[in-house]
């Protein structure tokens, strides 16, 4: 694993515990979709139209 890979899982990580402390657990499908962000693979408003899209009533 790179050091940029690194850097970008833990960011992950730590954005997934602070959210575990409110009780909102992430799934692997939604972690791997922000390693995509943090990767620039995926923008931040894509993911985001995703999850509206998915969550929206």
């Amino acid at each position: 694993m790179e050091k940029a890979e690194f850097k970008n899982a833990l960011k992950v990580k730590q954005v997934a515990d602070t959210m575990a402390i409110e009780d909102m657990y992430l799934d692997r499908e939604f972690i791997s979709k922000m390693l995509k962000v943090a990767s620039g693979e995926l923008s931040s408003d894509e993911l985001r139209q995703e999850v509206l899209n998915r969550y929206a009533r």
